[in-house]
């Protein structure tokens, strides 16, 4: 399928496919120097966001979710793969909301010089600047966006550098650039960022003044196992000033923390599969959407172990390991867990499927070897589910206890 962002591919190893998203104002050819020191060890993918370099502006207005969005179709359509998202700036915010609304299409992802938020007096800079492009077009903003691109050290020692961003800049379209200044002005992924579970790695340049170090530790500091790196010597646009040190950084990550992740993520995924096929869709979707920084790690944990491991062995069958946790449940006094196995064992739409008669039969047995009052408690808790869904009580099931 065609797509309308401007992307070329460049090949490399076996490995992960890596995704790079630029800055506002730039476009594709800003990796160039990060893609060199990379030497063809991953395979890797560049874009131009809509409005920015060879891709065609899109109809105003614009906005972050439609920056998501567009990159997410962008994704479906030419990666066809999930990948690891490297994105400075603008691209960054476009990858912490592709890591919240779309985590299937990410291995990993690559936070730089970015931001999860703007407080208010960095709201009022972006408004400003948009009132001066809608005045001046992009020749009235150019030498305040290259003071903020790059530090004055490095605009001395490498004025081509500088010269050839300004002219991307300058060539950008103005109407696109306003309406992507509207974009991250707008920004706020923060109530999302606790729910991004791919590894993730966020770099900072030491004397960024536009998204300064503590934006990046806000973001690393809320994204579960995420990893901070500061850039010496780097302002904002870090790959450019330190492709080298960028490049390290991220062929660090990717060999440690995604394809060493890739077994782990099959078994969460696999666990995953088994605990909505067990449990039952909406219980899942409402116990994933509770995830926070603090219980995410035991999320995963149960689902790697608990529904993969355990759950996922061919040994016993569904059927019967929903007799023994429901049986475990009752002698642990478990209650809240025996409910959910009650529920989901009679909504099952397969063979693992357990009938009124079958939960009575459970808690029987339980009675003799758990106790009468833990089963008295069970036959109350199973008959008041069974006449919630509006089942018939099997002869001597007393929902009264």
């Amino acid at each position: 399928m065609s797509n309308p962002l401007f992307h070329l591919s460049h090949a490399g190893g076996d490995g992960p496919l890596l995704v790079f998203s630029h800055a506002l104002g730039m476009d594709h050819t800003a990796w160039a120097p990060v893609i060199d020191a990379l030497r063809g060890r991953w395979r890797v993918l560049v874009f131009d966001h809509a409005g920015h370099g060879r891709s065609a502006a899109p109809l105003p207005p614009c906005s972050m979710d439609s920056l998501v969005e567009q990159a997410a179709d962008f994704l479906r359509d030419v990666a066809r793969e999930p990948v690891v998202w490297v994105g400075l700036s603008m691209g960054g915010m476009v990858g912490q909301g592709l890591a919240i609304r779309h985590p299937d299409l990410l291995r990993g992802l690559v936070v730089a010089n970015s931001t999860a938020f703007y407080p208010e007096a960095g709201r009022a800079a972006w408004s400003a600047r948009i009132d001066a492009v809608a005045q001046g077009g992009m020749d009235a903003i150019a030498d305040m966006v290259m003071a903020r691109y790059f530090h004055e050290g490095f605009r001395a020692a490498q004025p081509d550098a500088v010269a050839r961003a300004r002219e991307v800049l300058r060539a950008t379209d103005p109407v696109a650039y306003a309406d992507c200044c509207r974009a991250i002005r707008d920004v706020d992924w923060r109530a999302g960022l606790a729910r991004i579970a791919c590894p993730t790695l966020v770099i900072a340049g030491e004397l960024d003044g536009g998204t300064p170090p503590a934006m990046s530790q806000a973001i690393a500091d809320a994204v579960p196992r995420a990893q901070l790196a500061v850039i010496a010597q780097a302002s904002h646009i870090s790959a450019i000033e330190q492709p080298a040190e960028f490049a390290r950084l991220l062929l660090a990550f990717v060999a440690g923390r995604v394809d060493g992740q890739a077994r782990v993520q099959d078994d969460y995924d696999r666990g995953l599969r088994q605990r909505r096929r067990v449990l039952g869709d909406a219980w899942v979707d409402r116990s994933l959407a509770q995830r926070t920084a603090f219980n995410g790690e035991f999320q995963q944990l149960i689902t790697r172990h608990a529904w993969n491991d355990i759950w996922g062995r061919p040994a016993l069958g569904d059927r019967t390991r929903r007799f023994m946790v429901l049986s475990m449940m009752l002698g642990l006094r478990a209650w809240e867990e025996f409910a959910l196995h009650v529920r989901a064992a009679l909504d099952a739409q397969d063979d693992s499927r357990l009938s009124p008669d079958d939960i009575k039969e459970a808690i029987l047995m339980a009675a003799i070897y758990c106790g009468v009052p833990a089963a008295n408690h069970a036959f109350g808790i199973a008959g008041a589910i069974l006449k919630d869904k509006g089942l018939a009580q099997p002869e001597g099931f007393d929902a009264s206890h």
